[in-house]
């Protein structure tokens, strides 16, 4: 298997990298994860302010990442609207949509950036590579003012991270990047923060290392982009997050085909995923989804992942499968492996603006069971998830307000067999609260100037006793019913008050001061806890 991916990435190199480059590295996609790269929580929080606002038609935002190239593309419309005189933005909005062209230059905007974009170029008439580099300093300071019991977790904790950068393109068909961001923990350890990048302990003593990387190649052939190599993902309508596919675990070493035939758009891939457990080895997931926008105003997707392990299955491979019929034989349950097969995951979503500047949208994940015959047994595994968006509310010009709710119920994302639980190393795949837990999030966004931005959010999250890792117990009577949160429910409510100060392509200043009343800690009665947490990055890019 190994051979012959091998070759195909061979061959495929040697066919494609001798057509002519017009657009440098717009084949790289806009990473997902804002603690891994620059700029691209701006840039996506744009996009989607746009697309609210209906100065963009529909885009596939429910399948991301999206490539450079699309990013410049609806920048470039947006331009050319207010050009003509089709679209009015307000002056901020306007000068943010300048620094975003210019920023995204090299991918097709042909707008000249204020200053170079990057530390080393190389460039010849079909090939460009360039070299970036950045900094970042982070300091997250907790304080306990209240607790009943056992000594609390607090004090600063600091963070220094280089975020090197490798990446360019050959001709228009082939695209390569290597992000990294390595870390430097010092102070008081949080471990909560980065529980599962890479360790280096030859050098850890009281420095503690942590590193995260996304590295692929992307091949645009006629039909689909192929994508080899680790990435994130993030598929359904959520802005908070999403059900199924979610950008939180690390990237996850995978092939990925997409293609976009307007209004649709498709995606399938296969990754590799990790476990912590020691007899956990070989470990996959599998998923297709379909993504349709019409009528600029109302977009729906479907789609399903099969995760499966202790055995590769080429049957999974096949982008046009459907998963929930073909993975009983495929998986063979009641022979080679043990338990109840792989685990299937569907979910459903759909996102409708019914008048400009308003969106709804909500998304429902089904794992097991059958909801329509029995909504109660424990065998039915499911979540929702529902928000709205709304831009300039009220008329108040520059600002952005959302609000989204998820639960997820008591078995979700559990399985029987420990290989098929739904998780990469120890995140969730899914909705970062994972299992027997609801969220609601609340976030007031003002941009003051194009460079300063006020945020007050609110955030409940509540768990049951219940786990990922905690499967149905195998005891119970087969009659057992869900409990929505089971047990003594723990509960954390944070208000939060925040300000950035960006500059596009340079640097960037976040800071933030959170209040946390936590209730029934580790889901035990009358443990309660008040805190402050104060948190602050600078983060500078080098030209």
């Amino acid at each position: 298997m190994i051979v012959l991916r091998n070759l195909l990435i061979t061959y495929l190199a040697m066919l494609l990298l001798a057509s002519p480059l017009t657009e440098a590295s717009s084949l790289i996609n806009v990473p997902l994860n804002p603690d891994l790269s620059d700029f691209n929580r701006e840039t996506y929080r744009f996009v989607h302010r746009l697309l609210n606002k209906r100065v963009l038609p529909g885009i596939r935002r429910g399948s991301l990442p999206l490539t450079r190239k699309q990013v410049a593309s609806y920048l470039l419309e947006v331009h050319r609207k207010q050009q003509d005189g089709e679209i009015t933005l307000s002056t901020i909005d306007q000068e943010r949509l300048n620094a975003l062209l210019a920023f995204y230059s090299e991918a097709g905007t042909q707008i000249p950036p204020r200053r170079r974009l990057h530390l080393m170029t190389m460039a010849g008439q079909d090939y460009r590579f360039s070299f970036d580099l950045r900094a970042s300093q982070r300091t997250i300071t907790h304080l306990v003012d209240n607790l009943s019991e056992e000594p609390p977790v607090e004090g600063n904790m600091f963070v220094t991270t280089i975020y090197p950068q490798l990446y360019g393109q050959v001709g228009e068909t082939f695209a390569f990047t290597t992000d990294i961001a390595h870390r430097f923990v010092y102070g008081e350890i949080f471990e909560d923060l980065f529980p599962d990048e890479t360790k280096i302990r030859q050098l850890e003593g009281e420095l503690k290392n942590r590193t995260a990387i996304n590295a692929y190649m992307k091949f645009d052939l006629p039909w689909f982009e192929l994508q080899l190599g680790q990435e994130t993902l993030q598929w359904g309508p959520g802005y908070h997050d999403n059900l199924l596919i979610s950008k939180n675990p690390l990237a996850m070493d995978m092939i990925k085909f997409q293609a976009t035939y307007d209004p649709v758009t498709f995606t399938a891939f296969t990754g590799i995923l990790e476990d912590m457990a020691e007899d956990i080895n070989d470990k996959y997931i599998s998923g297709h989804r379909v993504e349709g926008y019409f009528w600029n105003r109302f977009g729906f997707g479907l789609s399903e992942v099969v995760v499966y392990g202790s055995r590769f299955e080429p049957g999974y491979l096949n982008p046009v499968n459907i998963y929930l019929i073909n993975e009983q034989p495929i998986s063979r349950a009641d022979g080679r492996v043990p338990g109840s097969g792989d685990n299937v995951l569907m979910s459903v979503d759909m996102r409708l603006r019914p008048i400009d500047n308003f969106e709804i949208y909500g998304e429902l994940m089904v794992d097991d069971g059958n909801p329509a015959a029995n909504f109660k047994h424990w065998d039915t595994k499911f979540g929702i998830l529902g928000g709205i968006y709304l831009t300039d509310p009220f008329g108040i010009a520059d600002t952005d307000f959302q609000a989204e709710y998820a639960f997820i119920n008591q078995y979700a994302y559990t399985h029987v067999n420990p290989v098929n639980v739904y998780k990469h190393f120890t995140t969730p795949i899914g909705h970062r609260i994972g299992s027997d837990a609801d969220n609601l999030w609340l976030e007031l966004r003002r941009r003051w100037t194009n460079r300063l931005e006020t945020i007050f959010g609110y955030e409940l999250e509540r768990h049951g006793t219940g786990n990922i890792d905690k499967e149905h117990p195998s005891d119970a009577p087969k009659d057992d019913v869900w409990i929505p949160l089971s047990g003594i429910t723990q509960s954390e409510h944070r208000l939060s008050v925040g300000a950035n100060w960006v500059v596009i392509g340079r640097y960037s200043i976040y800071a933030e001061w959170t209040r946390v009343w936590r209730l029934n800690l580790g889901n035990r009665p009358d443990i309660h806890e008040n805190a402050n947490e104060i948190e602050a990055k600078f983060l500078y890019r080098f030209p």
